[in-house]
């Protein structure tokens, strides 16, 4: 018997079981995220604009549980803040919009929102690609590549560094409909831990005016962040 199954598995040509080793790391992932279970980490995030050759470096601590709720707190530049709470986006960028935050609907945060919307159902809403894996931060990785099937997709094409282990996200890029590619790199990351009160929730800071920018973005949030 173990003879006939060892046969069996060597007769699955290679390019099917990477795949199938693919598809089983994103269903474990994707019930991480509908199971509401948290994440927190630091992150270096770069924005890349290819049309003027120029990348932008932020750093902070992340924090996710579930859909639409995520925190990307900066330290770099400091004080900056993009909150989903659950209700609404809060853009606070102190740092090149002093003394106003952003309130938007929290269906225009999808594009920020990576982890939920590559992790929502991906056999059934991307295209998926296996790349050659890598290491990463000393962790074995696999690196996925997604397409949209939609159109209405937020970015046209994406990528994940997925933990081959754990199936955590270690890096994730996407290349959004602007042309404007984002890469983010989480470290020290921690999964299914407390999160302390307020994390998820924006405080409007005092004598910070409130702009709600639903209407003013063409459901867009602004990308300097």
């Amino acid at each position: 018997m173990i003879a006939a199954t060892a046969l069996a598995v060597a007769a699955v040509p290679p390019a099917a079981r990477a795949q199938a080793t693919t598809d089983s790391l994103l269903d474990r992932a994707a019930r991480a995220v509908t199971a509401a279970r948290t994440m927190t980490a630091s992150f270096e995030q770069s924005l890349t604009n290819p049309d003027i050759r120029q990348t932008t470096v932020s750093r902070g601590t992340f924090t996710q549980q579930g859909p639409a709720r995520f925190a990307f707190r900066f330290t770099e530049p400091n004080g900056d803040a993009i909150v989903a709470d659950g209700a609404a986006l809060w853009v606070y960028l102190p740092s090149s919009a002093r003394g106003q935050v952003l309130k938007l609907p929290i269906a225009q945060g999808r594009q920020l929102d990576l982890i939920t919307q590559l992790l929502t159902a991906p056999r059934t809403s991307y295209a998926i690609a296996n790349a050659p894996g890598e290491t990463l931060d000393g962790n074995g990785v696999a690196v996925v590549q997604l397409t949209p099937k939609l159109a209405n997709a937020p970015f046209v094409r994406a990528t994940l560094w997925l933990d081959t282990a754990t199936a955590v996200v270690r890096q994730i890029e996407a290349t959004e409909v602007s042309g404007l590619i984002r890469r983010i790199h989480f470290r020290d990351i921690r999964v299914d831990v407390p999160v302390a009160p307020g994390t998820l929730a924006f405080a409007v800071p005092a004598g910070v005016r409130v702009v709600d920018a639903g209407g003013l973005l063409g459901g867009r949030p602004p990308l300097t962040r």
